[in-house]
């Protein structure tokens, strides 16, 4: 009887030991990977997140936060879409779970050795060296007032020729001043004169947009954005997006309220290639519709299709054309097929206040479903461009329907503007024409072989050149989730050569190449421990 019971005490010992979870082993992960690139000195989240003890000391925050969806701030919904996006911060039922019984286990350390390794944090460029700098002439005052400040600037290129880049980031100067950027084209000079109209004061008040008078939204062309966590977006291969000559560049920046005056000299890195190497050109279309009407005390939702009857259609919705008082013709959504297959690159929905949620999707000619993106909670502080990982093909023919809600709760109508007391249906989306293969062109920044090329002589392929078969080698130990992915020179997946864990400290794959055609390719080694990625030559 005493063994039994000792047996029972020890398998009770044993499974309390196995369902323990700990900061170091279970939560580190989580919290390094999901949070503290925002929270962490000199950023933007308002406490650290970079150890046990800082952890630990806010455990129960952290818990009632993450529970109710509030940290980390990601509004789409990641279960609408079959695909992914870029630089996903939401965290899976099963890491709440984790750190929901971490806090009700007393918030236990672990073993040291078995901590999570923080991420590199880049200081300077993300990418490499860019090719232009355009940086606040002088430093901007932002008054201590505990106010939103929306500002913007304006940074004359000075290009003399059309200029196509394959990356636009957006550096912080001051990371806890700076909530989010967005960053457009002006081909006007519009907004270099409302900028002239207050010489003593850089830049100009800009809320919902960039309020150029007299310029309709119609004509923007958006090149990028900004948010803490989030990584710039690299046209890879064949693609660029053009920079017209002498267009100005404009940036909005939205500086989140403080109590203490503060100040900010940020800057935005241009990189460049040349017109010869850009075969598809990044094509925006938006929705935009000035027409839209938000009754008082009401909740409202307005549907559109993206448009292609032409400009005054897109403003205007659809209707009737009158001419002498009878009706002879119809404008809007008569035609919303899009008229050629695409490749979808990104997308950026955009209310104001009111906003309560969005949903894109497509509906293809043979009435299939394409989710695009849903935001069930429309958060105006929150918003954000989003780039699926791989491109998404919207077939010929289709219809992309656009639907928004707003939730008027004052006692007087609401109409579009540009004004914090207006409203916007508004939605650029990013698209080349589709090419067979486009599904498996990855979108980030792990493709930047161009101006990244690793060095670590514990990652080599040999031979190189090459002509039947390579050796991939990578020495690290303590490899977890280990992926290794063969693209071509236009940033193409071939083959994920490895998903698994290499099984000792010096590892090596090989890889029939003999199919390949001639040619430069690139293998991506994905750990852990971060990105590696080099190039061979198959002959």
């Amino acid at each position: 009887m005493r063994f039994f019971i000792f047996l029972i005490l020890i398998s009770g010992y044993v499974f309390s030991q196995s369902n323990e979870v700990t900061f170091t082993k279970d939560i580190s992960p989580i919290i390094y990977n999901k949070c503290t690139s925002c929270h962490r000195l000199g950023e933007s989240g308002p406490m650290s997140f970079t150890s046990y003890e800082e952890v630990a000391s806010l455990g129960s925050m952290i818990e009632y936060v993450t529970q109710n969806d509030y940290m980390p701030p990601w509004p789409p919904d990641p279960g609408y879409t079959s695909h992914s996006m870029l630089d996903e911060r939401f965290l899976t039922e099963n890491e709440k779970n984790l750190i929901g019984e971490w806090v009700s286990q007393g918030l236990p350390e672990g073993d040291p050795e078995l901590e999570s390794e923080m991420p590199i944090f880049t200081e300077g460029s993300a990418i490499g060296e860019p090719d232009f700098v355009f940086q606040l002439e002088e430093e901007y005052f932002i008054e201590g007032n505990n106010q939103d400040d929306y500002r913007v600037f304006v940074f004359p290129t000075g290009f003399t020729e059309d200029t196509y880049i394959k990356a636009i980031e957006f550096r912080p100067d001051n990371r806890e001043a700076v909530h989010h950027a967005l960053m457009m084209v002006d081909v006007t000079g519009t907004g270099a004169q409302q900028d002239a109209e207050s010489p003593d004061v850089l830049g100009y008040e800009a809320f919902g947009g960039f309020n150029l008078e007299g310029v309709s939204p119609n004509d923007y062309v958006f090149l990028g954005g900004y948010a803490p966590g989030m990584n710039p977006v690299v046209w890879n291969g064949e693609l660029g997006m053009k920079i017209p000559a002498g267009a100005d560049l404009l940036c909005q920046i939205h500086y989140a309220p403080s109590s203490v005056n503060e100040w900010d000299r940020s800057s935005i890195n241009i990189f460049t290639k040349p017109a010869s190497e850009v075969e598809r050109e990044v094509q925006m279309k938006m929705w935009l519709r000035l027409d839209i009407e938000i009754p008082a005390n009401t909740e409202t939702q307005i549907e559109a299709c993206l448009n292609f009857s032409g400009s005054f259609a897109d403003l205007y919705g659809p209707g009737e054309i009158y001419q002498f008082g009878q009706p002879t013709g119809f404008y809007g959504e008569q035609n919303c097929e899009v008229p050629e297959d695409w490749s979808l690159l990104g997308i950026l929905p955009h209310s104001h206040l009111m906003g309560k949620s969005w949903e894109v999707y497509a509906e293809t000619p043979v009435g299939e479903t394409l989710p695009i993106i849903k935001i069930p909670n429309w958060d105006f502080d929150w918003q954000g461009f989003y780039y699926p990982e791989y491109m998404q093909h919207i077939p010929a023919g289709s219809r992309i329907e656009a639907i928004a809600t707003y939730d008027n709760t004052n006692d007087f109508n609401m109409g579009w503007g540009e004004l914090t007391t207006d409203e916007m249906f508004f939605c650029p989306i990013y698209y080349v024409p589709y090419q067979e293969g486009d599904e498996n062109i990855y979108l980030g920044i792990e493709q930047t072989t161009s101006i990244l090329e690793n060095t670590n002589p514990l990652f080599d392929i040999f031979p190189n050149p090459a002509q039947d078969q390579i050796e991939i080698s990578y020495a690290h130990k303590d490899q977890n989730n280990l992926n290794v992915k063969l693209y071509d020179s236009k940033g193409r997946i071939i083959d994920i050569i490895l998903n698994e864990n290499f099984q000792s400290e010096a590892n090596s794959v090989k890889l029939d190449i003999s199919s390949l055609s001639p040619g430069t390719y690139f293998v991506n080694i994905q750990s852990e421990a971060g990105l590696l990625t080099k190039s061979f030559i198959k002959e």
